[in-house]
């Protein structure tokens, strides 16, 4: 029954519309029936939908909050097109969509032509991303995976710091997600990421930790592309993110393996036995076996360790501690984000020295870094010494490789870590009661607030020495 609004409105009935409903108006017009000003038909089963019958003619309309669109003649578009062309009108981004003019053009194209695909192929041309060009895509959307990891990484990594901002991109270019590059955004959904989850989790060669990293990337980034570019995502109407429904099931368990010396000191000579292991792309340079040495010389994180900058090495730094050499580390390389120094004693000092010499012989230009890397003109990655360590045990991607002798295993060398360093030189000062060097070593803190103290001394010491050099350095022995 049709509910009377106000003076000069239309009278509104809500009903689930059928063709009959279409039929009844047609007929109201021609036998001149029509109530009032005219009847809306609100149609309970589409959002918006409205018949809106008047003397002279039945038209659709969608209504929103935000206005109201003309989607066109009842005689010329259909009760299931009209509510195909209102769920689009719906579902257009603002700003790369005119819906009146589209709901208008399809209407036109329809009633010339009585084809509905022509219409909707000239009122609503399907995006496809494979015959944008990137540049188009990129700026205009839909943005396939793709688009959103690069532009997500532009973002994130700035952000991060040491070796996370290395291996970070990996995860998120895993090939699994590698294969829905072109997808867009907006096609993928939970079943799709379920499978990508179950491949990781039963390929055999992802470890769970991996399956777990690449999972948890992926979610963030659909997370920051909702929430920062969800126009071009066209995740404009997502209102929860089935995204967070993803999950691996995986906790690391506490590694407390602490390396003898004469375990550190057998990986030293193995790894200079075998620097070439058979395979010319196995080569070790002289960079990478000095990064190796200054692990276990100094038991720094990687990460900063392999960007020193020759600049910041500064032999005989002073005249009570002949021969010693300090090493130097600005805070944006530092865990901590505070500038780091460490004092080397001159055997420990000319042994990396030798390595960095013995590369530069072999070069024409002056490298700036202590450990250069073999290839291109940068330093050696913080991955090639694991991968060092991984080929002298006969690894490869983690796992025995046919024909490959465990090197670790022929000299009585249990597996070790670069980390592994860091805690056995730790303990070995523990259990000393020296944890206070050991923190300003390692420029960590090992909760005591006297040993946080000393780490603080011991470190601005050495920073503020570069500063001053009359002061010396005082207190470090």
């Amino acid at each position: 029954m049709a509910v009377k609004e106000g003076r000069g409105s239309y009278a509104r009935e809500r009903v689930p519309l059928t063709k009959g409903h279409v039929n009844r108006a047609h007929a109201m017009i021609r036998k001149d029936e029509v109530p009032g000003r005219g009847l809306d038909l609100v149609d309970t089963e589409c959002s918006g939908l409205v018949l809106r019958v008047t003397r002279n003619s039945a038209t659709w309309l969608r209504k929103s909050k935000t206005g109201t669109v003309r989607i066109g003649d009842s005689a010329v578009i259909s009760l299931v097109q009209a509510r195909d062309q209102a769920e689009r009108i719906r579902l257009a981004v603002p700003g790369l969509h005119q819906p009146k003019a589209e709901a208008r053009i399809y209407e036109e194209v329809l009633r010339r032509t009585g084809s509905e695909e022509d219409a909707l192929d000239a009122a609503w041309p399907e995006e496809d991303p494979e015959t944008q060009t990137a540049e188009a895509r990129r700026r205009d959307g839909p943005w396939v995976l793709g688009d959103l990891v690069d532009a997500y990484l532009e973002w994130k990594v700035p952000r991060l710091k040491g070796r996370w901002a290395t291996s970070y991109p990996t995860y998120l270019r895993h090939p699994e997600l590698l294969g829905l590059s072109m997808v867009t955004v907006s096609a993928l959904d939970l079943e799709v990421m379920l499978g990508v989850r179950q491949r990781l989790l039963e390929d055999g060669r992802t470890k769970r930790s991996a399956a777990k990293r690449v999972i948890n990337q992926f979610r963030e980034c659909m997370t920051w592309g909702w929430k920062e570019q969800a126009l071009r995502c066209r995740l404009v109407h997502v209102e929860v993110p089935w995204w967070d429904r993803l999950t691996v099931d995986y906790a690391s368990g506490t590694r407390d393996h602490v390396p003898t010396v004469e375990e550190l000191a057998r990986t030293l000579a193995v790894a200079e036995r075998h620097r070439s292991l058979g395979q010319t792309e196995h080569s070790t340079g002289a960079g990478l076996l000095g990064a190796l040495w200054a692990v276990v010389l100094t038991a720094q994180r990687t990460s900063a360790l392999v960007s020193t900058e020759v600049a910041a090495c500064i032999p005989q730094f002073s005249n009570s501690l002949p021969g010693w050499a300090v090493i130097g580390w600005p805070g944006a390389v530092m865990k901590s984000q505070m500038p780091h120094g460490l004092p080397v004693p001159p055997a420990a000092w000319a042994i990396i020295e030798r390595y960095r010499q013995e590369d530069a012989r072999s070069r024409e230009t002056f490298r700036p870094w202590m450990f250069p890397s073999r290839r291109g003109e940068g330093h050696v990655s913080y991955l090639a010494i694991n991968q060092l360590l991984s080929r002298l045990q006969g690894l490869r991607e983690g796992k025995p490789a046919e024909g490959k002798a465990d090197l670790f295993a022929l000299y009585g060398i249990r597996r070790w870590t670069p980390h592994d360093v860091r805690r056995g030189l730790a303990t070995f000062l523990g259990e000393r009661r020296l944890g206070g060097a050991a923190a300003a070593i390692l420029d960590h803190v090992y909760g005591k607030a006297d040993e946080r103290e000393r780490t603080a001394a011991v470190t601005r010491w050495v920073s503020a020495w570069k500063k001053d050099p009359a002061e010396g350095l005082i207190g470090v022995q």
